[in-house]
């Protein structure tokens, strides 16, 4: 990355929030890859994307910023055979889960995607109801409201546990 196209951002500043914020990206896009497309390569996307962008200038979280960019991938990767990658310069460690969240994520699945989605976002992503909102393109009550249906779900889910199908 030798140059940020983001107004305000410094190469420096972009590797180092692709680095704090890689890692949700990745989760985000695994749950919402299109079949056929490697979660990897469109979270390299939104990376790409948000480099290349002009609109972001350190105002608000950048995990939110990444967040509907990430969202809007995924969906026009559904929408497209495949995407064309480029390499990031600086690799990121894998993650690692354990039990419960295996558990968590066999419940999150069983879940209608506007509620996973919201869900994901505030808990998984830390964002806050607004952002939420703003990501989803929903007014904040929609998203509190599919926020706690969610939540509601997903207790009942993990109560049962029996989330093999």
């Amino acid at each position: 990355m030798s140059e940020s196209g983001a107004k305000g951002l410094s190469p420096d500043r972009a590797k180092e929030i692709a680095e704090e914020c890689y890692g949700e990206v990745l989760a985000y896009c695994r749950r919402h890859a299109p079949a056929g497309h490697d979660p990897a390569d469109l979270a390299q996307e939104t990376f790409l994307r948000f480099v290349r962008a002009q609109g972001y200038a350190e105002r608000g979280r950048p995990i939110a910023y990444l967040m509907r960019v990430a969202r809007s991938v995924c969906v026009d990767a559904g929408r497209k055979r495949s995407l064309n990658t480029v390499s990031l310069d600086f690799e990121v460690a894998a993650d690692e889960r354990d039990n419960r969240e295996i558990e968590l994520d066999a419940a999150l699945a069983r879940l209608p995607d506007d509620l996973r989605e919201a869900v994901e976002l505030r808990y998984g992503s830390g964002l806050g109801v607004g952002e939420v909102a703003r990501v989803l393109g929903i007014s904040r009550f929609s998203a509190r409201r599919r926020i706690n249906a969610a939540l509601k779900a997903l207790e009942s889910l993990l109560e049962e546990g029996d989330l093999d199908g």
